[in-house]
C-alpha cells in the first residue's frame, strides 16, 4: 500500500493536505480602512494525485482570471452587502422575478440597517423573522421566503470569507407566531363553479371591463395575458387569437413578446361570437379616439383606459375585488387569478380530460391542473353526497310558534 505523501507545495497556488488538494489565492482585503493582502485556501474535494493536481491548477486560474481585482470588506453592513446580492441577482432573473428579492431584501435592510455582516448572529436572526410577524404582520410563507433570501446572502458572506459561518442556517421561524398569522382561507373559494362563473357574468353585463373579465374566463388567461392582448394578436379572417404577449409588474412594469413558459405561448381558435364582440370593442376604440382627438394616446393593446391610456397591472384585479363585494351571492375570497382556476372548473363540469385541459390553459406542469381538478371534483361529491343524505336522514318539519 502506498504510503500518502507529505502535506505541501504540489504547484503554483496548489496545496497538498491530508490527502486532498486546495487551491490558494492571495487576495486584497479592506480592514479598517486599510488596504491588506491575505491568502485564502479553497477546498477542491479532489484527491491528491497528478492528475487532480492539473485539475486544480486549471481552476485556480479560472478563479484568478475572475477575480483579479476583487477586494473583500470585512466591515462591510448587512444593508451594503445585500445591495451587492441584489445587483447580481439583478442580471440573472427576470424583472418580475427581481422584484420579489428586491422587497425581501427591503425589509432586510430596513431593520438591519449599518450592522455589520460580521457581527449578525442568531438571536438577531430569530428577533428580524419575529418583526416580520409582528410590525408587518405578513403570513408565514411571506417569513420564509425572506429568511431564506437572507440565508443566500449570508452564504455568499461566508464564500467571500467574511463570516466564519452563516447564522441564519440553524435559526427557526416561530411556529406560535406564525399560527397565529395565518390568514383563514376557504380553498372551495379559490374559483368559482359553472353556475357561480354564469352568474358573475349575467350582473357584470354592462360594465367597462366585461369583455376583459370574459375573455379571462373563457380560456383562462393569466392576467399578464389578457392586458398582453394586442389587435396584431387577433386574426378576424382565419378566427385565432395568439398568446404571445405579456405585462408585467415588477419594479417597473415590463412588456415582452415572452409568456411565462414555453407551454404558456398558444393559439386559440376564436368563435363568430367572439369575432363580433372583438369587433365591438374595435369599433368602441375608434369612436373614442375621435372624441379624444390629440389626446388620445395610441397603442394597439386591446383593453386600456378611453383615453388610450393603458392599464396599470393591478386595475383589472382591484376592479374585480370591488365588484365580487356587490354581489354576495358568490364566493368572497376568489381574486382575479380565480378566473383562470374557474375555467378549468367548468371545463371539468363539462367531463373535459385534465390533458386537453391542460393545454387549454396554458399550464406547464399537469399537476397544476390535476390539483384544481381534484377539488373541483371534491367539491362536486360533497355536494352530491349532502343531496343524497338529506334524502336519507330528513330533519323533522319545523312549524312556526
Amino acid at each position: 500500500m502506498a504510503r500518502p505523501r507529505k502535506d505541501g507545495k504540489r504547484a503554483p497556488g496548489i496545496q497538498g493536505k491530508r490527502g486532498f488538494l486546495y487551491i490558494v489565492i492571495s487576495q486584497n482585503i479592506l480592514k479598517d480602512g486599510v488596504k491588506k493582502s491575505e491568502k485564502k485556501w479553497i477546498a477542491t474535494k479532489l484527491t491528491d494525485t497528478p492528475e487532480n493536481i492539473k485539475k486544480a491548477s486549471e481552476t485556480r486560474m479560472k478563479l484568478i482570471s475572475r477575480k483579479t481585482s476583487a477586494t473583500i470588506d470585512r466591515n462591510i453592513s448587512l444593508s451594503d452587502f445585500t445591495d451587492q446580492v441584489l445587483s447580481k441577482k439583478k442580471r440573472e432573473v427576470s424583472d418580475t422575478t427581481y422584484s420579489s428579492y428586491y422587497y425581501r431584501g427591503k425589509k432586510i435592510k430596513e431593520y438591519f440597517g449599518d450592522t455589520k455582516v460580521k457581527n449578525i448572529n442568531e438571536i438577531m436572526v430569530e428577533n428580524f423573522l419575529d418583526n416580520l410577524f409582528e410590525v408587518y404582520n405578513v403570513q408565514p410563507r411571506t417569513v420564509k421566503d425572506t429568511k431564506v433570501f437572507l440565508g443566500s446572502v449570508m452564504e455568499q458572506a461566508h464564500k467571500e470569507g467574511i463570516i466564519t459561518y452563516n447564522p441564519v442556517k440553524e435559526v427557526v421561524i416561530n411556529k406560535n407566531l406564525a399560527a397565529k398569522h395565518v390568514k383563514d382561507k376557504n380553498t372551495d373559494d379559490e374559483f368559482f363553479s359553472y353556475e357561480e362563473a354564469q352568474l358573475f357574468l349575467s350582473r357584470i353585463k354592462d360594465h367597462e371591463l366585461y369583455e376583459l373579465f370574459y375573455v379571462t374566463l373563457f380560456f383562462g388567461l393569466r392576467r399578464e395575458e389578457v392586458l398582453g392582448l394586442r389587435w396584431q394578436t387577433i386574426d378576424f379572417k382565419n378566427k385565432y387569437m395568439k398568446i404571445n404577449h405579456t405585462v408585467t409588474k415588477g419594479t417597473t412594469i415590463t412588456r415582452a413578446n415572452t409568456t411565462k413558459t414555453v407551454s404558456s405561448s398558444r393559439v386559440y381558435p376564436i368563435t363568430d361570437e367572439q369575432i363580433e364582440m372583438f369587433q365591438k370593442l374595435k369599433d368602441k376604440e375608434n369612436n373614442y379616439r375621435i372624441l379624444y382627438g390629440n389626446d388620445y394616446i395610441e397603442s394597439d393593446y386591446i383593453f386600456k383606459h378611453v383615453d388610450g391610456s393603458l392599464f396599470y397591472p393591478d386595475h383589472p384585479s382591484k376592479t374585480f375585488r370591488k365588484l365580487i363585494t356587490k354581489i354576495p351571492e358568490l364566493p368572497q375570497n376568489i381574486t382575479f387569478h380565480g378566473l383562470r382556476s374557474s375555467c378549468v372548473s367548468i371545463l371539468v363540469h363539462q367531463g373535459m380530460d385534465v390533458k386537453s385541459i391542460q393545454k387549454w390553459v396554458g399550464h406547464a406542469d399537469i399537476n397544476t391542473t390535476l390539483k384544481i381538478y381534484a377539488k373541483v371534483k371534491d367539491k362536486e361529491a360533497k355536494k352530491e353526497i349532502s343531496n343524497t343524505m338529506n334524502g336519507i336522514i330528513p330533519l323533522k318539519e319545523y312549524t312556526g310558534q
